[in-house]
Formats: C-alpha cells, sequence, structure tokens
C-alpha cells in the first residue's frame, strides 16, 4: 500500500473507534439510567409492602432479592442509592450523540418516536439555546459538546448527529441533506442547510433559516462542582464587515440573548453578580486550565447568573490610581453592572481599605453577596 492508502486506512480505523467509542458511551449512559430506574422500582416495591401487611412477606428484601437472583446485601444497597438519589435535583436525560447512519437507524426503528423538529446550524451555540434544553444535557466530561444538528421528537427526546452541518456547500451540509432524504424529507427542504448557517425543519416544512440566529460565541464547559456551566470570554477575529468581536460584544450578547430571557433559559435565571479581579495572583486559577486555547487570555472579570457564569478576558490597568481597566470597564457596562454615579478613578475609596491595599477583587451585585460558586479552580479535570 502506498502513502494515501495507509493514511486513508488510518483515517478510517480512526473514524470506526470513535463511533464505536461513542457507542460504549451510550451504552453505559444506558446501563447507568436502568440500574437507577431498577433501584427505584425496588425501593418503591419495600414501601409498598411496609404499607401493606398482605404484601410485606414478598415485598420483603430478602424476598426481593430471591426474585432478582441477588443478595440482601444488594437489595439494601438499591433501596440506600434508591433514597440518595431522591433528595439530589433530577438530572436532565443526557443527549446520544451518533453518526448519521446510526441516527437514521435509530429513527427507523422507533426508538426516537415521530419527528417533530430538526435543527441544523454552523455554530452549536444556535443549536443549544434552540433546542431549550439544559446544557448539561450535553455533558461530555468536562465540555458541553453540542452537536451541530438535534433531532427532537415530539415528547421532547432528542438525539444528535456527528458531522452535519449547515451552511455552506461542502461535506458536513451534503452529510446533512444525504440523512434528512434518507429520513423522508423532501430535497427542496434538505438542501435549505446549504444556504443558510442555521434551519430548523419539520418534516414537512422549512420553519425558520437564517445566517444568524444567536451572536453568543465561545462553547460551555462544567464547573469543578459539575452545576455550573462556564463560558469563557475573549475577543475573537472575524472577517464580516466591522473588524474584530470584542469581549464587551459578547458580553452583551450573552446578556440580551440568555441571560435577560431567564423563562427561556432557567438554567441563567438568577442575581446578577460580578467579581472583578485586581491582582493577577489571585486571578492566575482562572487562567490555569483553559481548553483549546491557541494563545493564553487573562481572564479577570467573572460574571454570573443563576449556573451561568462569563469568564470574561480583560487587561489589569497599568496605572496604579486606576482601580479597574478600560476592558473592565467595557465588560461590566456590557453587562449593566457598573454602580451608577461613580466614575473611575473615584472607585478607589469606595472599594480601597484606609492603608490603599488593594483586595484581591471586588464584589458587585444588587444584593451584596458574592458569588454562589467559587471559580478558583478551573474546570474539572
Amino acid at each position: 500500500m502506498d502513502y494515501r492508502e495507509v493514511k486513508a486506512e488510518v483515517r478510517r480505523f480512526q473514524a470506526d473507534m470513535h463511533v464505536r467509542q461513542r457507542r460504549v458511551t451510550l451504552l453505559h449512559r444506558t446501563l447507568r439510567e436502568a440500574e437507577a430506574e431498577r433501584d427505584r422500582s425496588v425501593a418503591d416495591f419495600v414501601a409498598f409492602g411496609k404499607e401493606h401487611e398482605y404484601a410485606r412477606d414478598t415485598a420483603s428484601r430478602r424476598a426481593i432479592g430471591r426474585q432478582l437472583g441477588v443478595t440482601h446485601a444488594a437489595v439494601n444497597a438499591m433501596v440506600e442509592r434508591a433514597r440518595t438519589r431522591s433528595q439530589e435535583p433530577a438530572a436532565p436525560r443526557l443527549v446520544p450523540v451518533l453518526g448519521a447512519d446510526e441516527a437514521r437507524e435509530y429513527v427507523e426503528s422507533g426508538a426516537l418516536g415521530d419527528i417533530a423538529r430538526i435543527l441544523v446550524a454552523m455554530y452549536p451555540g444556535n443549536v443549544l439555546l434552540e433546542s431549550g434544553l439544559d446544557p448539561s444535557a450535553f455533558a461530555n466530561g468536562t465540555d458541553i459538546d453540542v452537536p451541530h444538528m438535534l433531532i427532537q421528537s415530539a415528547d421532547g427526546a432528542a438525539i444528535g448527529v456527528e458531522d452535519c452541518l449547515a451552511g455552506y456547500g461542502g461535506t458536513g451540509p451534503s452529510n446533512t441533506v444525504r440523512l434528512l432524504k434518507e429520513l423522508g424529507f423532501p430535497v427542496e427542504l434538505a438542501r435549505e442547510v446549504y444556504d443558510y448557517r442555521f434551519v430548523e425543519l419539520a418534516p414537512d416544512r422549512v420553519i425558520r433559516s437564517a445566517d444568524a440566529v444567536h451572536q453568543i460565541g465561545g462553547g460551555l464547559t462544567l464547573s469543578s462542582d459539575g452545576q455550573h456551566f462556564i463560558a469563557r470570554v475573549y475577543s475573537q477575529r472575524t472577517y464580516q464587515p466591522g473588524g474584530d468581536i470584542t469581549a464587551a460584544d459578547t458580553v452583551a450578547a450573552w446578556c440580551s440573548e440568555v441571560m435577560d430571557d431567564p423563562e427561556r433559559y432557567p438554567w441563567a435565571a438568577g442575581e446578577r453578580r460580578a467579581r472583578v479581579y485586581l491582582d493577577r495572583d489571585a486571578a492566575a486559577p482562572l487562567n490555569s486550565d483553559e481548553p483549546y486555547a491557541s494563545t493564553p487570555n487573562r481572564y479577570s472579570v467573572v460574571i454570573e447568573q443563576g449556573r451561568l457564569q462569563l469568564w470574561v478576558s480583560a487587561y489589569f490597568p497599568y496605572n496604579f490610581a486606576d482601580l479597574l481597566s478600560t476592558e473592565q470597564l467595557h465588560a461590566l457596562d456590557a453587562a449593566n453592572m457598573r454602580p451608577e454615579g461613580i466614575e473611575p478613578r473615584t472607585w478607589l475609596d469606595r472599594f480601597l481599605p484606609r492603608r490603599r491595599e488593594r483586595p484581591p477583587y471586588i464584589l458587585i451585585s444588587e444584593d451584596g453577596q458574592d458569588l454562589t460558586h467559587s471559580p478558583e479552580g478551573g474546570t474539572q479535570g
């Protein structure tokens, strides 16, 4: 085999391993969910036996153990796990992400139910916000790994599809068109994904198509407690008219499109608070574990609302007389969080002690409270 043939075979093996690993991950998730359902069923049966005398012997833990072929200790563990889980908030069901052929087989088998709508986008942030799902439904380790294509059923179930995109005339949208045709969508509807960066389809019509739906930019990761979502916000290059997108632009987009709409996005509902770091060493943990960064960003502003935190890249002030830098002020302005009636240089009198020592950070919030989740430590390992 020559070099090109070997390279092609390597790609095939890598793709095959990737798909198989995703299948194993999905099966592990399914097994954990099935075990949790069994534990709840056993616990409910035990509780029923305690309430009803005629069922007491049949619903005893030893009797259940004999019926299931497990030990009495195993039944005790099932009941305890079910009790513990009942005290925890219900976790959103994870969305399985499949290859195109697997997704077609999944839908054709009837496992998903009737298709209600399909979302396809060039930028997965659009799929996340338009799906109506909690971001943790797309958790993959510490990442929130949202697919570019999502198929949702009439009863709210969903599956994601790999390597199916929208917005240009390349392989990704071609994969989308092929899958849509195999699922019975008319070709004129399917081909809509070539012309727009976001497309929402029903089986019989185009619900919406647009080049820009949301401007939030960036992805989400999970915090160290696994409950909060972190969006790293920094300036980025763009080839669209208007030049660079500043960090403040992205903060403004997150606020207007997500944080100002808590009914639609309950995971971002709550008091809006901010930490603005004054000390580089204090802010170091925010910058110690940034995934996928080609050049380092310097995060010095954290804006929190609900379970969402924006870590904003902004320079520290060059002049000691300035409490905050221009970039930090712009981030606060974008979130509508600059305290009224205070000019930047007079903040020294309000926030610094009499010795004129800078604290590690200042807090800004209507209720005077700190962030509900401390951002130190970055994402979980």
